[in-house]
């Protein structure tokens, strides 16, 4: 059967101390993901990211996951405003290809426009100039 659907998750906030959903996320992963031709992380797929070198659980175990699903199915990662220090190393470590802050992906025969949305808070000036 060919690959067709793409399936999109956004704002998980996995966490050390959320592991019931960690547990479904890694399920997820291992099940449902592989059916798919691509999968979108759309931001804030930690809970709190402080860097690539970071492999306390259950980072390390997603990282395999994702590594393994990158065999068959493309991942790509927008980074959001809980994780937007996940780099390079995480994605290269993951087989996930990082995508710009706002990508542009077509879907049929639409031109859709992907963002986590942080970055439309123009309202909060400190945040924007942290990030």
């Amino acid at each position: 059967m060919l690959q067709q659907q793409i399936l999109f998750i956004s704002d998980l906030h996995l966490a050390l101390d959320k592991p019931e959903i960690t547990r479904r996320f890694l399920d997820f992963l291992r099940q449902r993901a592989p059916q798919a031709k691509a999968l979108y992380i759309l931001g804030d797929l930690f809970d709190a990211w402080i860097g690539d070198d970071d492999n306390t659980p259950p980072n390390k175990t997603i990282k395999q996951a994702f590594k393994q699903l990158s065999a068959q199915t493309d991942i790509y990662l927008l980074q959001g405003n809980r994780d937007f220090l996940l780099g390079q190393r995480f994605c290269t470590e993951s087989g996930i290809q990082l995508l710009d802050e706002y990508a542009v992906i077509k879907l049929g025969e639409q031109q859709v426009l992907l963002t986590h949305g942080d970055l439309l808070c123009s309202d909060d000036l400190a945040y924007q100039a942290f990030r």
